[in-house]
């Protein structure tokens, strides 16, 4: 009964020891858990902010181009009507001068040219800056993508639950360590009487 006292004790010590090895593995395993969801739950807010940050600036870029463009437009269209006004100036002026002939044919000739090359300029010009907006559209819009790809969603590693421990049953009896110990000690004592018996036969004693 003593032996198989201790042998209980010993299984119970080892299935103590083996519980708070797991109950220490499993809070662990939840810490990690937990720290990998914040990391995520950080970048998934530094991702929005990022991607928010870059879109509020695009849209700025892109207002300042258009404004850009929209006063370049009107500068060019109050030029052109300038250039209206003053022809329309000099061709009644010329008119109202009286004069006849190739001189007044060759004046209005020349204020139609000069005012053509005048709006042809300003549109070539007008059409160089829409393209350059077009430029710094693209531009923006690179930029932008690039903020917003320079942060990448956290892959949340994953952690196992811990195999929990497999608990020894106490034994009943003797258990396999007492019986073997029992057997051993017969067998032990069997081969310590065996050479007394075989000189007693010798001897005669058993007839």
């Amino acid at each position: 009964q003593a032996a198989t006292r201790a042998q209980n004790a010993q299984i119970d010590f080892q299935n103590m020891q083996a519980e708070q090895e797991y109950d220490q593995r499993f809070l662990q395993t939840t810490a990690n858990r937990t720290a990998e969801q914040q990391q995520k739950v950080l970048q998934d807010d530094l991702i929005a902010q990022t991607t928010d940050l870059a879109n509020m600036d695009f849209e700025n870029q892109i207002s300042q181009i258009n404004l850009g463009l929209q006063q370049e437009q009107a500068l060019a269209g109050q030029k052109k009507r300038e250039a209206q006004k003053e022809f329309l100036e000099g061709r009644g002026e010329v008119l109202a001068s009286g004069r006849a002939g190739n001189t007044v044919s060759n004046l209005l000739a020349d204020y139609r040219r000069q005012k053509a090359a005048f709006d042809y300029a300003t549109d070539q010009n007008l059409a160089f800056v829409g393209q350059q907006g077009q430029q710094e559209k693209r531009g923006a819009n690179i930029q932008r993508a690039g903020r917003i790809a320079s942060q990448q969603p956290y892959l949340e590693r994953m952690f196992l639950d811990p195999l929990k421990p497999m608990k020894r049953q106490n034994v009943k009896g003797q258990g396999f360590v007492g019986i073997l110990s029992a057997g051993l000690g017969g067998a032990q004592t069997g081969l310590s009487v065996y050479p007394g018996m075989k000189q007693l036969e010798t001897d005669g004693f058993f007839g």
